[in-house]
């Protein structure tokens, strides 16, 4: 799938956004006068004054590979405009984001960092005088020349497609970018003993099956040794950890709110079944669940599977918007 050059950034600014407890802040700057930056993480508040991060997305999608001159070109913008006092520090890492890669050539720069420094100083007038501003020529001033000299070139990165897509934090930003969704969630299992966060649904079901008679139920373990409520029950428990499995994958997965309107569309597709009269609050219960397994409901685009959309109800209930007993 090919993206624009709008795209990619606000892809990287999300998927940078992703791994927030590395930065203090991150922004998106690209654009005509971005002064050699697309998206930058900020390490601390002091933001340009202290350590920062710079992304600098190429898309050559449609036009290949990036390749050495325009490489070296991105580069000389980021001394020329810190020697000019745009950012008093120059970023401790410096990652080029170039989808389809990078040609061999600026690859063996990157992975030779003591060849970079002395080709972008001899290169200057070749690659970046012309380049970095269309308004003048720009000569290597001793100050961008000592600049270069004494910057770390093992700073300098590169990130591919496959390379990206690798990271974890990659999912929810190709999910909002591309409408792309991640893999299948996993299977979710009930584990015997029950957890605290199923307590308020759990305990609404104690109340259920009460009603529905069989004696009262004092615990789940007194529900799961019922002759006839211990199956239900154990089926209720298993859509519930099917759809906790769901959440937790998808909210790692794809974009944020993207969870939150599941739920909703969950919700509204099954409340008037809830507020329906029932001859009791099993069959209430029942009711829903059946209505939950044919409710056509997705999550960006794609079927969602039953036993998930039936365990939202559980999660409904256990949130105190869709409650089985009063």
């Amino acid at each position: 799938m090919e993206i624009d050059d709008t795209q990619l950034e606000e892809f990287v600014e999300l998927w940078v956004d992703r791994r927030a407890q590395q930065y203090d802040r991150v922004e998106r700057i690209g654009a005509a006068n971005d002064k050699g930056r697309d998206v930058i993480g900020f390490l601390t508040r002091a933001r340009h004054e202290g350590p920062w991060h710079l992304f600098q997305c190429k898309r050559k999608t449609r036009g290949g590979k990036l390749g050495k001159p325009e490489g070296l070109a991105e580069l000389g913008k980021v001394f020329f405009h810190h020697c000019q006092g745009a950012y008093k520090t120059l970023p401790e890492k410096y990652v080029f984001v170039a989808p389809r890669g990078i040609v061999g050539s600026l690859m063996d720069l990157i992975n030779n960092p003591s060849t970079l420094g002395p080709t972008l100083i001899d290169g200057w007038d070749e690659y970046c005088s012309k380049s970095i501003t269309r308004r003048e020529t720009v000569a290597l001033t001793p100050e961008i020349r000592a600049a270069i000299a004494g910057f770390d070139f093992s700073r300098v990165e590169h990130l591919t497609a496959p390379m990206l897509v690798k990271d974890q934090a990659a999912g929810p930003a190709l999910s909002k970018v591309l409408g792309l969704m991640p893999d299948e969630a996993p299977v979710g299992e009930a584990p015997q003993a029950i957890q605290p966060e199923e307590a308020q649904y759990v305990d609404q079901l104690r109340h259920v099956y009460g009603e529905a008679g069989g004696g009262t139920f004092m615990s789940a373990d007194d529900i799961l040794a019922h002759a006839d409520h211990g199956e239900h029950f154990r089926n209720q428990r298993t859509r519930f950890f099917e759809a906790a499995s769901f959440k937790r994958f998808h909210r790692d997965n794809t974009a944020p709110g993207a969870i939150g309107t599941f739920e909703d569309d969950v919700y509204h597709g099954v409340i008037d079944v809830h507020r329906d009269r029932h001859e009791t609050l099993l069959r209430r219960v029942d009711a829903v669940m059946k209505h939950a397994s044919i409710l056509p409901v997705s999550l960006i685009g794609r079927t969602v599977r039953v036993p998930v959309k039936q365990g939202i109800c559980h999660h409904l209930a256990n949130d105190g918007r869709l409650k089985w007993a009063p």
